[in-house]
């Protein structure tokens, strides 16, 4: 009986209010430990709950189900991983479900709670322009204007994983300043447009403006161009204000194809299904030692082999495919606009994607959960309605 009226809330608004309060943690929480279990605590719970619902969504769903492929296949390579520890396993297979689960409950929100969700949609803007403004000032008032790399307040403490978060945000203010009425909403949008942009530059992120770029291309065609030029330009102008940090990261980009080289030099004897989950993921290269491949797709292929990359590549050209379906069908680009957003963050940057939660589950896994639930009610008229689209 409690169950039952425990489902009947989450069913009726719940969910929406846990989901909810699990973003909002990424602005307003101070330790990344402490949103973690926010998501273990008040969300993973709730979405086993509802397994029913999503099962009835998914079920014949492709891009879900290539999504539990490559989280099972790629928690399989723990058996021949030569780092194998029983903690680090079990620690990963519940990464490998919490991002299975944010994914799925995501979709199953934004379709089945278009309303709410939509509602949620637009607050979070006003929260991530909030955040990012804060940041600006509490940064700058302390370091270097404007030649040092921004660290935003909350859970988010990499300079270049919180571009890509705030990225997101970006061009879901952008989407709704070109698809809301009205001059004051435009002019609002614009506002917080302006405020997310700044924080992507002032990060000094080549990924996330890079990936930006490729998301403002869907949503706004040839207008991106003269966006491009100019935040590029400032961008670098922002780096070359101080000559050892122009140093600096113009030396550090130079090494990302040195890096890529010796992780497929490493895959000697292992393509087909890859060094597994658990291996260190160091790589040696110029006589010194990064962190990872700075690629998602090799780290995929250096982890799962060949099967792991392939099983990725599905997702994504699954996904893309149905998110430009569902810009011909419904004239809605953000979902194209995301997934292509995605790819390109992961093209230039980190390694594994499954991993505890964090920045990697709003630029990545949120537009893969969006574009599968939307597509699988793309003939309903009312996520039309809901997600951005004024007839």
């Amino acid at each position: 009986m409690e169950i039952g009226k425990f489902r009947h809330f989450l069913l009726d608004r719940g969910m929406v209010y846990f989901y909810a309060t699990f973003i909002a943690g990424y602005f307003l929480l101070p330790m990344a430990s402490g949103h973690r279990k926010l998501y273990y605590i008040l969300v993973l719970p709730a979405v086993l709950v509802l397994w029913r619902e999503q099962l009835a969504l998914y079920r014949n769903n492709l891009l879900a189900w290539l999504v539990l492929a490559y989280v099972a296949y790629m928690m399989a390579t723990l058996l021949w991983t030569s780092n194998f520890t029983p903690q680090e396993a079990l620690a990963t297979l519940g990464y490998g479900l919490a991002v299975l689960s944010f994914c799925f409950i995501s979709g199953y929100l934004w379709t089945e709670q278009a309303q709410r969700m939509d509602h949620l949609a637009h607050r979070s803007l006003w929260l991530a322009a909030g955040a990012a403004l804060v940041s600006i000032v509490a940064w700058y008032s302390q370091n270097p204007f404007p030649s040092s790399r921004i660290i935003t307040l909350g859970v988010m403490h990499h300079e270049n994983k919180s571009a890509c978060a705030y990225g997101l945000f970006l061009l879901l203010s952008v989407y709704y300043l070109f698809t809301e009425r009205g001059r004051n909403n435009k002019l609002m949008y614009g506002c917080l447009a302006m405020v997310l942009v700044a924080l992507v530059l002032f990060t000094q992120s080549r990924t996330a403006l890079a990936a930006v770029s490729v998301g403002l291309l869907v949503l706004i065609g040839y207008r991106a161009m003269g966006v491009l030029l100019v935040t590029t330009g400032i961008s670098w102008a922002l780096v070359a204000s101080n000559s050892k940090l122009w140093w600096h990261r113009v030396e550090a980009f130079s090494f990302r194809p040195g890096i890529w080289q010796q992780v497929l030099a490493d895959m000697e004897g292992h393509w087909w299904f890859g060094h597994g989950y658990l291996l260190d993921p160091h790589v040696n290269a110029y006589d010194k030692v990064f962190d990872h491949a700075h690629n998602g797709y090799l780290a995929s292929l250096r982890d799962g082999g060949i099967i792991g990359l392939s099983l990725l590549l599905a997702i994504l050209g699954v996904a893309a495919t149905w998110a430009w379906r569902l810009n011909k069908q419904r004239g809605e680009r953000i979902y194209l606009a995301l997934i292509l957003y995605a790819m390109t963050c992961i093209a230039m940057d980190y390694d594994r994607l499954l991993v505890q939660p964090k920045e990697l589950w709003l630029f990545f896994w949120l537009g893969i959960g969006l574009t599968m639930a939307a597509y699988a009610r793309r003939d309903d008229p009312q996520q039309v309605r809901y997600h951005g689209i004024k007839s």
